[in-house]
């Protein structure tokens, strides 16, 4: 015949149940989170106007607690503050669709890329982002390209390669003049983008037109309104 447990032993039994159900499992099966060069980080989507909306890619590595690093202002935007994000992703493999005003936004976290249409859904912009260096890529089309400030090549930006660096080349003065750079670019096939930081190079030279900017890791990456 069975003993019966007692009381003890039945409460011994319940309280490592419990303590079996708290504890954390093993880190092996923990979801890995995103991370771009090197460091973990947070996507960020949030409407600004019916036109516009603003992509942000925000360090969460940098802070113990997994809060995201946020993006320092520089005097180059009248606003300082914005409305909470529609998207967030912090997950490699999710993706998001969200309607912004006029604009419908498709994020993906692996790869990371974003891609803005019009409500019928033509295609307004594609932008990737490389996960091992942080490059920030995007199609520049077969129109002309606007913008980055004044002085250097005029007037389509496509063909050259922009440092951003302010000050004047003395043998291309009478042909650039002065160059005070600003990171707002321009597509005349109905598209403009402005790259809050960091700054980096833009290289508009590949056969495909493409436009690269070089994040630096240890800020956070290109806070662009678009």
């Amino acid at each position: 015949m069975n003993k019966r447990p007692d009381r003890r032993q039945v409460l011994k039994g319940a309280t490592a149940a419990c303590a079996a159900l708290l504890l954390p499992g093993k880190t092996e099966s923990a979801v890995p989170g995103l991370r771009i060069a090197g460091q973990d980080a947070e996507i960020q989507v949030a409407p600004v106007s019916a036109h516009t909306a603003r992509l942000t890619i925000l360090l969460t590595s940098a802070l113990e607690d997994g809060r995201t690093m946020a993006v320092a202002g520089d005097g180059s935007l009248v606003e300082t503050s914005w409305g909470a994000p529609i998207v967030k992703l912090r997950i490699p493999g999710r993706a998001r669709t969200a309607k912004m005003g006029n604009l419908i936004v498709k994020v993906t976290s692996d790869p990371v890329a974003f891609t803005m249409e019009t409500l019928k859904g033509a295609r307004l912009q594609h932008l990737s982002v490389h996960k091992d260096t942080g490059v920030v890529s995007f199609s520049t089309g077969d129109s002309p390209l606007l913008g980055l400030g004044e002085g250097g090549p005029q007037f389509d930006r496509r063909g050259s390669t922009d440092r951003m660096r302010s000050g004047q080349g003395g043998f291309q003065l009478r042909t650039h003049g002065g160059r005070v750079p600003i990171p707002w670019l321009i597509g005349t096939a109905g598209w403009a983008m402005f790259i809050h930081q960091p700054f980096g190079t833009f290289d508009f030279t590949g056969a495909e037109f493409f436009l690269s900017l070089r994040a630096n890791p240890r800020r956070s990456w290109p806070n662009t309104r678009v």
